[in-house]
């Protein structure tokens, strides 16, 4: 039984072929003849003829060896080879015919159909998906194929066979195709469009389809699409479309569950009816709360004996960006700091701001009926409860503890941090230790440790000189200049006045500014997602008007630098909420991950860039990474791995390899200045869901380019008699001939012969006397 090839008449003509040598072949013959007649004079004087006869004819022998060697004969042979056209058996490959049990697949009665016709033999086997190819064992081939294009299997068959070598294409397939084909061939089309029908043309013999269907209606329920914008803004509701296709469902009862997930994180759950429903586009709106990358994925929980599961979900891509920073600013009391970081926060363009005094304390002494003050109370459920979610920061400015009972509120205040949000802390008399922080679950929020309050109450008076760490000399946040000496230059024409004490750094704290005595001033830190920063003073509000050191009156008669001054105080500020609410600008490590799934199989190359805070290159810093299971509960970590160094200009590819189907956040990380640096950035790596978004058979495309080439649409088999095949020849010539040439003249026997016809002459020369 034939499934690839050709079949081949061969036709074999032999010819011999002589060097031409011009006027040298009449020498040649002139000469030879010559010596034959000295040789016929010379042997005269034998007794015997028979003596005469047998050196003349040695004689005559050797002179046509020689010509032979000097005529250079050569035998050429042609082979003229004719062949039979074929009947190609185009077999649909692609994951949709997959659906089925196990030896009642759609792939399985396809094989039937091609085995058919395969049987009566001139016909070739080929399977198709997201290519074409030629040949291949019924046993091994499976349905792997992402998609289906016929329209580019059909090319392929025309580009590869000549057109004389056709009779005929049988495509089985389940019509399933989302390719050129389909995009081009709308739901309503009555034939195929003019390039499409120009492609099956040229074909120039019919195309002819065996549907496979399925004996029952196969039960799926499918995520056909996810439609949604690819911009959207932080913690600004977003429209989502997903449009659902069920198919054998038409009598069931229930309801659908579809969920809609960002990085793997549940975000919406909806139960949708089942009854009656066959397409339904279903509405949903979420909330990005994070700047960045996000990939969303919607999810419809399986039913039983679903013919496919790949299809139930479905992924798009979305760049979420800021465009304005939501801030609760809540102050302990009204002082010129409280008032100087309003100012600033009100000026800026892209703050909206929230700000809340504390005019009149509990216990303050004095009782104020409501009717007599235009004073509210204090209010705490609707900040932390209701409004929470709504802010990227939140600062707590010389804001005491205990007296708004905030021990109720805090492990709202706590998840909020620890999903993403921003804390910053401006110390003050009521602040830190001094305010009661000691020992609550606000403190595991900071980035140090609180220890309780000494003689001094946990705040401490005097002028104090700001020192930056190392750490902070090259942090962004920290940079007050164009690169670290002038940053340096900056800090150091400023003091500070009063500091909070009891204050000591925890694991993994990045300490940027410090007294002379190294106790922390500025200090950053990480709380899972999110970020919490401590200003141990209440006197940046000084900054504002310029330099304060002794050389102060110098750089103020220099109208420059005290503009520079002044304008440190807003330049720190914008820095800190910057970096609280992972502004990318103030990131020391960006990775750039694909805005899209990427499918399963394919290693994930991430863009790592490393700079300081000056803007700097971080040159030959080792990276890290490993991947996290957002969904798992906790999230699941892999050990890490080393990955590649980055390069002179601060940059690296990390190739992440063999990443299962599914959302996950690759961490990467380095170590600077002793502190690891690290960035998180989602990837989903998806099975294409195109090809079996819509599961149901149908033969549409198989009829239309029958039509178009005067082929027949058959359901499941071929028939008995035989596929119609085009009126021809069986046996036109295809143009293929094989010359082969043999060169007798060189050929060892020819020397071997002249040699043994000189020797026997010269012998019988001897013995008969003949000089």
């Amino acid at each position: 039984m034939p499934q690839s090839g050709e079949i081949w008449h061969d036709h074999l003509q032999w010819t011999l072929g002589f060097a031409g040598h011009g006027g040298l072949w009449a020498v040649a013959i002139v000469l030879a003849l010559a010596t034959l007649a000295l040789t016929a004079v010379h042997v005269r004087s034998l007794n015997r003829r028979m003596h005469r006869a047998t050196i003349l004819g040695l004689r005559t022998l050797t002179l046509a060896v020689l010509l032979v060697v000097l005529a250079q004969p050569t035998w050429v042979a042609r082979a003229d080879r004719q062949g039979m056209r074929k009947v190609v058996v185009l077999v649909d490959a692609s994951r949709s015919m997959a659906v089925g049990t196990e030896g009642k697949r759609r792939w399985d009665r396809a094989l039937g159909a091609a085995r058919q016709i395969l049987s009566r033999g001139g016909a070739t086997l080929w399977t198709f998906g997201s290519g074409a190819a030629a040949g291949g064992d019924l046993r091994l081939l499976e349905p792997d194929q992402p998609d289906t294009d016929l329209l580019g299997a059909l090319r392929k068959v025309r580009d590869t066979l000549t057109p004389d070598g056709l009779r005929a294409v049988v495509v089985i397939s389940d019509g399933l195709d989302n390719g050129e084909l389909r995009g081009r061939t709308g739901p309503e089309a009555v034939a195929l469009d003019g390039e499409s029908a120009e492609v099956v043309r040229s074909l120039r013999v019919p195309v002819h389809g065996v549907t496979i269907d399925d004996p029952k209606p196969v039960r799926d329920v499918a995520v056909a699409g996810l439609r949604m914008s690819q911009f959207g803004y932080a913690r600004t509701f977003m429209p989502v479309s997903v449009d659902l296709e069920l198919t054998g469902l038409s009598g069931d009862k229930g309801v659908l569950s579809l969920q809609l997930l960002d990085n793997g994180r549940p975000l919406v759950t909806q139960e949708v009816p089942i009854a009656g429903l066959q397409r339904r586009t279903i509405s949903l709106e979420f909330q990005p709360l994070h700047v960045g990358t996000h990939v969303i994925e919607a999810v419809v929980a399986p039913l039983p004996d679903e013919a496919t599961l790949s299809n139930n979900r479905a992924y798009a891509g979305l760049s979420v960006v800021r465009d304005r920073v939501r801030v609760l600013h809540l102050a302990g009391q009204p002082s010129w700091d409280t008032r100087f970081l309003r100012t600033h926060l009100r000026a800026a363009a892209n703050v909206d701001l929230v700000s809340f005094y504390i005019m009149v304390g509990e216990g303050a002494g004095a009782y104020v009926a409501g009717e007599e003050t235009t004073l509210i109370p204090f209010p705490a459920k609707e900040i932390f409860e209701d409004a929470l979610s709504g802010f990227d920061a939140i600062i707590l400015h010389d804001f005491p503890y205990g007296p708004f009972q905030l021990d109720q509120y805090m492990p709202q205040v706590g998840r909020h941090i620890r999903d993403g949000g921003g804390l910053l802390v401006i110390g003050g008399p009521l602040a830190l230790s001094a305010g009661g922080y000691q020992g609550t679950p606000l403190a595991d929020l900071l980035p140090v440790q609180l220890a309780p309050p000494g003689d001094d109450g946990g705040w401490a008076e005097g002028a104090l000189q700001p020192l930056l760490t190392p750490l902070g000399a090259g942090h962004a946040v920290a940079m007050l200049g164009r690169d670290p000496q002038e940053s340096a230059a900056a800090w150091s024409r400023h003091r500070l006045y009063g500091r909070n004490s009891g204050i000591l750094p925890r694991e993994g704290t990045a300490m940027l500014v410090t007294d002379a005595k190294g106790r922390a001033v500025v200090a950053l830190g990480e709380v899972e997602r999110g970020r919490s920063a401590v200003v141990a003073s209440a006197s940046l509000w000084t900054w504002a008007f310029g330099a304060d050191t002794a050389d102060g009156a110098e750089q103020k008669a220099s109208g420059a630098a005290e503009i520079d001054a002044r304008g440190d105080y807003h330049r720190l500020l914008d820095q800190l909420l910057a970096w609280l609410v992972r502004d990318p600008d103030y990131e020391l490590l960006r990775v750039e991950s694909p805005k899209q799934a990427v499918p399963v199989g394919q290693p994930v190359a991430l863009r790592v860039t490393a700079r300081d805070g000056a803007g700097h290159p971080l040159a030959h810093l080792p990276l890290r990474w490993e991947r996290v299971d957002p969904s798992a509960n906790p999230p699941d970590a892999a050990a890490a791995r080393p990955g590649p160094s980055t390069d002179e200009r601060g940059e690296a590819t990390l190739v992440v390899p063999d990443l299962p189907a599914g959302a996950w956040l690759v961490v990467v990380e380095v170590d600077w200045h002793g502190r690891p640096q690290r960035a998180v950035v989602p990837v989903v790596v998806a099975r294409p869901t195109a090809e079996v978004a819509a599961i149901q058979p149908d033969d549409r495309l198989l009829a239309l380019v029958a039509k178009a080439s005067g082929g027949t649409l058959w359901q499941g088999v071929p028939p008995a008699s035989g596929v119609p095949v085009a009126s021809a020849d069986p046996t036109d010539p295809l143009a293929r001939a094989d010359l082969v040439h043999t060169e007798l003249w060189s050929r060892p026997e020819v020397l071997l012969a002249l040699i043994a016809l000189l020797g026997a002459e010269w012998a019988l020369r001897r013995r008969w006397g003949l000089a």
